[in-house]
């Protein structure tokens, strides 16, 4: 009878030791490089009026940059992306911003996709609000 439970914990104590010895490969609070699959591809508002026309603000999400169309702003592109999950369905980006041919000094983005829909805000602070929300 001790020997069947000797050899029951031995097999338990090993499976820990072992499992615990295990990396894991991706962590929420750990910054990846690029962008998330899920936030890839081309998102556009809805339509709008602008000088008479019907227009649309529009976001590229690329594997390695984020680019930023408006009729009425220039375009903004971010490079060298760096992205941590925030919460479900939610991301925090920084990286290196050019609006035009100027750059930006300490940009970041926060993104939220749900039910297809994703809506951005160019600052991490609950005092700015969103930009709507965008569809493909």
């Amino acid at each position: 009878m001790m020997g069947k439970f000797s050899k029951i914990a031995v097999t338990v104590m090993t499976v820990l030791l072992v499992g615990g010895a295990v990396p894991t490969t991706a962590s929420a609070a750990y910054w990846h490089k690029g962008t998330p699959k899920v936030l890839r591809g081309h998102w556009k508002s809805k339509s709008f009026n602008y000088n008479g026309n019907k227009a649309h603000n529009g976001w590229i999400v690329g594997k390695k940059t984020i680019t930023s169309a408006s009729e009425s702003m220039p375009v903004q592109v971010w490079k060298n992306l760096k992205y941590k999950k925030a919460g479900k369905g939610t991301y925090k980006f920084k990286g290196t911003c050019y609006q035009g041919v100027t750059k930006v000094s300490n940009p970041h983005i926060k993104m939220v996709k749900k039910n297809n829909h994703l809506k951005f805000k160019i600052s991490w602070s609950s005092s700015y609000s969103y930009l709507g929300w965008y569809h493909k």
